[in-house]
């Protein structure tokens, strides 16, 4: 995904002008690389069995996933919808979706192929031992389920948001959408509250989405790969980002800091993970309730915070921000397979978690490197334009060079 574009906000004054984002680029790519201890917290996780279970398990591990949990997607979300609505701006609805399908379908696709067979390899082998790989495999061959997705859900989530929101500003048009919002800047202005009743009608919407698909047993549709209640407090995160581009008092008030709604955002966030794995009826309402009100609240905190200490870019977050998508897409396989082997390892939990994570994100590093040296899988894992790689590029600075 474009993680690394020249953006244009407007000025107050109207005009235009060229800004890198380099907060929200290394801020996304945290929340993507977040993804390694979260998968490898979830194999040793006291509060649900995964598709891999170790046999140990780790109470704090489990606390920081479910605390984890509650904003690190709808933030990512939220940056999506805001660099969608950047960009459609800049070179309209069509050319941004065809851009999108490209750089969102091809590595999905490519995952698909080459990284789901693996995942599901490992969940065989953690089942019934190196002898079931083949037989779990053909298994699953047989049938639709969230096993050959796993972590990919959100580039799934992604490309249907992306359809919809160009759908929905070809229709109604961008600047309709921005006199739109001039005119609830204005109605904003004048009843502040406003906004905090918006928040609790997003959280509300979720709710009732979660209520009816219950209603009707559509809960966890395609073999669990589609959650409608997810689906929509995600899509709200995205549409919350797009929105504030539409006026910049909106984005430059959002990634403000705000002492108060940060402790708001932790209390709120805290009280989620408190719930959100519990069992009951109540429970379950109180976590959509809450779904996207901390997605968005704590996007803020995020936000605010990487606009103060991630605006200065280095080498190493520049390296980072190239890599988060490739080691996003092949993390999982490293974390399955590593969490097999230690399913007979007597170590303490924790240190397991260390060890593996460590593995893993050297491992996804090197698979980063040797997609990197190819301009081919550079395509394949991450739907870049097709371009001679470094090294080509060396050898044939150098040939020119002697003759």
């Amino acid at each position: 995904m474009d993680g690394s574009m020249n953006q244009r906000p407007e000025t107050a004054a109207g005009s235009v002008v060229r800004q890198r984002w380099h907060d929200l680029d290394q801020l996304r790519a945290i929340l993507m690389l977040a993804g390694i201890p979260y998968h490898v917290g979830l194999v040793y996780a006291a509060h649900a069995t995964w598709i891999v279970a170790s046999p140990d398990r780790s109470q704090v591990m489990t606390w920081w996933l479910q605390f984890s949990h509650t904003f690190r997607m709808p933030a990512f979300f939220l940056i999506a919808g805001l660099f969608a609505m950047l960009l459609i701006r800049r070179r309209g609805s069509g050319p941004w979706l065809a851009g999108r399908l490209r750089r969102i379908g091809i590595p999905l696709a490519t995952s698909l192929v080459l990284i789901s067979p693996l995942m599901v390899m490992a969940s065989a082998a953690s089942l019934g031992g190196m002898e079931n790989i083949a037989p779990g495999l053909l298994a699953e061959l047989r049938q639709i389920s969230s096993t050959w997705t796993v972590h990919l859900w959100f580039l799934i989530y992604l490309l249907l948001y992306c359809g919809l929101f160009a759908g929905l500003c070809g229709l109604i048009g961008v600047e309709r959408m921005e006199r739109g919002a001039a005119l609830l800047g204005e109605g904003l202005a004048r009843r502040p509250a406003l906004a905090w009743i918006a928040l609790a009608a997003a959280g509300l919407t979720t709710l009732a989405v979660a209520t009816a698909a219950s209603l009707v047993e559509a809960s966890y549709l395609i073999g669990g790969i589609f959650v409608p209640a997810d689906f929509v407090a995600n899509g709200l995160m995205f549409l919350t980002g797009a929105l504030l581009v539409l006026r910049p008092a909106w984005l430059e008030g959002f990634r403000r800091p705000k002492p108060a709604v940060w402790v708001l955002a932790f209390l709120a966030a805290i009280a989620m993970a408190a719930v959100q794995s519990e069992e009951g009826t109540l429970n379950k309402a109180l976590t959509y309730l809450l779904m996207p009100v901390v997605g968005i609240l704590f996007s803020h905190v995020l936000l605010s915070a990487a606009r103060r200490w991630l605006d200065r870019p280095t080498g190493f977050t520049r390296l980072m921000v190239d890599a988060a998508m490739t080691m996003y897409l092949v993390h999982v396989v490293f974390v399955l397979w590593l969490s097999v082997l230690f399913l007979a390892v007597p170590l303490p939990a924790e240190l397991e978690i260390l060890i593996i994570v460590l593995l893993t994100g050297l491992g996804s590093y090197l698979v980063y490197r040797l997609v990197a040296l190819s301009p081919l899988l550079t395509f394949l894992f991450n739907g870049t334009p097709l371009r001679p790689s470094p090294a080509s590029a060396v050898l044939a600075g150098s040939g020119a060079g002697r003759a």
